[in-house]
């Protein structure tokens, strides 16, 4: 079995991480755009909701990757530590399959003027953006996918590890995602709505900080290494 599949968390800590998590992120977009940059209320259906998604997935894939090296919620229970992993791993893919989803649906002028030509097509800006964001998501099929029963034994202990490691380069092309569609107003506070970071610097940063804590952890591994 794949390690931690046999372990189910309860129902009540998995529910009060989503809410906690998602329903957070929605606060914070409603209140950045709707209330103070004042995005019309008739938008929060799709338009808000979908950067909640955005926010809290890329948190909860981070988070997948941060668990036992950020922070352990269970000391000396590695398979509680693996189900939780495979937990936060599995609702930041399904939020982030929905935000990719509810973006094509709102891929217009309309919505996204700084991705489109006046002529209507894409700009550097817009294809870039979509181009991480897709490639973002596809790796995540793979960890996803061998979270399955069996996966394990099918594939072996070194293909299942790989494949759970292509998570660190969707976490990688999303924070290209993100600068793409966002870093040029990243730098000015002034222009910030209640001077609230915008929602592609904080998913920026989600994904950098398990990003860079698996580089600290190897470069320290090759530090040691080094030295003995």
């Amino acid at each position: 079995m794949n390690p931690g599949s046999d372990v189910r968390l309860p129902v009540g800590m998995r529910v009060r991480w989503i809410l906690f998590l998602w329903a957070g992120c929605l606060v914070y977009a409603v209140v950045r755009y709707n209330v103070f940059k004042g995005v019309e209320w008739i938008h929060l259906p799709l338009y808000v909701v979908n950067k909640s998604f955005a926010l809290s997935g890329v948190t909860f894939v981070a988070l997948s990757y941060l668990v036992g090296k950020l922070f352990d919620p269970f000391p000396g229970d590695s398979r509680r530590r693996r189900a939780m992993a495979k937990f936060f791993g599995l609702t930041g893919f399904a939020l982030l399959a929905m935000h990719i989803f509810m973006g094509f649906l709102m891929l217009s002028p309309a919505y996204y003027e700084k991705f489109f030509h006046e002529s209507g097509k894409m700009n550097l800006t817009g294809e870039l953006t979509f181009l991480c964001g897709v490639l973002a998501i596809g790796c995540l099929f793979f960890p996803a996918i061998t979270t399955l029963p069996y996966m394990y034994e099918a594939l072996g202990g070194q293909r299942w590890l790989r494949a759970q490691r292509m998570g660190y380069w969707a976490l990688a092309l999303a924070c290209g995602h993100t600068f793409a569609m966002g870093y040029k107003g990243w730098f000015d506070i002034a222009t910030w709505p209640g001077r609230l970071p915008p929602i592609t610097l904080l998913g920026f940063l989600a994904a950098l900080s398990a990003v860079a804590v698996k580089l600290w952890l190897l470069a320290r591994g090759r530090g040691k290494a080094a030295g003995e």
